[in-house]
């Protein structure tokens, strides 16, 4: 649940992880270059966790949230200390290839994290035309970024209801645990506000939510 990472001890070396990392992102966006974003996240701060941005590639600013992808992995028992080189798509069709670098300080969970994008359309659209005449299937990104928090959590919320294939107003007590699941996968709950959201969405009471939690 989002409150678990809000305790004193978090934010204070959340806060310090941050503040001695801050100047890095402006002079390692001007070294990759052109094209290029760097991003520090303070964890203690989700999902508004954008704490520096440089270099502009996405249109984020300053307390933009998370993505999907950094809310699956902090929602792991052990979350790895970085993810190299993967693929992402931005809205209007910018390809990325984009690398997370996950920053401890002296807990044992992550309290921040470094992203850097880097903007590979033109790379990839040549990579994809010769995929198509050597007939190599092409894979798509797995990472979405968002302009609001609103926008995160109706992605979020939408996918997870899709996944169950039953349309809410159908769904037993056994698809909405499931949806309920697939939201606590996805790092849902980590958002403040979260179980009033997914009440909502799925016409129960926030204890009820609770309750599919424990179930």
């Amino acid at each position: 649940m989002a409150e678990s990472w809000a305790t004193p001890e978090f934010q204070a070396e959340a806060a310090r992880v941050v503040a001695a990392h801050r100047p890095l992102v402006e002079p390692l966006a001007a070294a990759i270059g052109p094209g290029a974003e760097v991003v520090l996240h303070d964890l203690s701060r989700l999902p508004n966790s954008v704490a520096a941005i440089a270099g502009g590639l996405s249109g984020r600013g300053i307390g933009a949230p998370a993505t999907d992808l950094g809310l699956r992995l902090l929602m792991q028992d052990d979350p790895p200390e970085s993810i190299v080189g993967y693929r992402t798509e931005l809205p209007g069709g910018v390809v990325c290839r984009s690398s997370t670098i996950f920053l401890r300080g002296t807990l044992a969970r992550p309290v921040a994290a470094l992203c850097i994008n880097r903007d590979i359309t033109r790379l990839t659209a040549a990579r994809d035309l010769l995929a198509e005449l050597i007939d190599t299937p092409n894979t798509s990104g797995h990472e979405r970024f968002y302009d609001s928090v609103e926008q995160l959590t109706s992605d979020l919320l939408a996918r997870a209801v899709a996944a169950v294939g039953v349309p809410v107003a159908r769904m037993s007590k056994a698809d909405k645990i499931e949806v309920v699941r697939d939201l606590q996968r996805r790092g849902f709950f980590l958002i403040k506000e979260s179980v009033e959201l997914a009440a909502a969405a799925l016409g129960v009471t926030r204890y009820t939510i609770y309750n599919y939690l424990n179930e």
